[in-house]
């Protein structure tokens, strides 16, 4: 029960942050969408179809994110003026970031790599190709290099 009120109480946030609405209708919508997300969540976990089990350290990757998606923004938005305005063009470059992959296919290993990916897309210049297991790293695309890569050590 613990788990299908957590999915509601997020699935509900979210509706309420993207529909903006302050209608009653709206309230008991989001709350039916919500329920609705949450029992799919919970059918899926039930049967195992995708395992995940994150640890509550891995958290520690959230306290730059704020930070990182506001100066990212910044740079993207000087970016593309600068695109605009000189008809510089935009070049990306592809990075490599040791992240130690442990080739396990249980639920913790899944939900390291599944946040390991969220962690290094979220912000707007970097967005994660792929977790190569075989050399143990992760692939980065940006469009302004960063000497400092996004936040992966909370996860080992």
């Amino acid at each position: 029960m613990a788990f299908w009120f957590g999915w509601w109480a997020i699935c509900y946030a979210l509706w309420l942050l993207l529909v903006f609405k302050t209608e009653p209708a709206e309230f008991v919508a989001g709350a039916l969408a919500a329920a609705l997300a949450a029992t799919g969540a919970e059918l899926v976990r039930a049967r195992g179809y995708a395992p995940f089990a994150p640890r509550l350290a891995w958290s520690r990757g959230l306290i730059r994110l704020p930070r990182d998606v506001i100066v990212d923004t910044w740079r993207m938005t000087a970016l593309l003026v600068r695109s605009l305005i000189r008809r510089e063009p935009i070049k990306g470059c592809f990075r490599i970031v040791s992240f130690r992959v442990t080739s396990e296919d249980d639920p913790r290993a899944q939900a390291r790599r599944i946040v390991a990916a969220w962690l290094g897309t979220i912000s707007p210049n970097t967005y994660v190709i792929g977790v190569d297991e075989d050399h143990d790293v992760v692939v980065l695309h940006q469009l302004i290099r960063d000497d400092e890569p996004p936040e992966l050590r909370p996860l080992g």
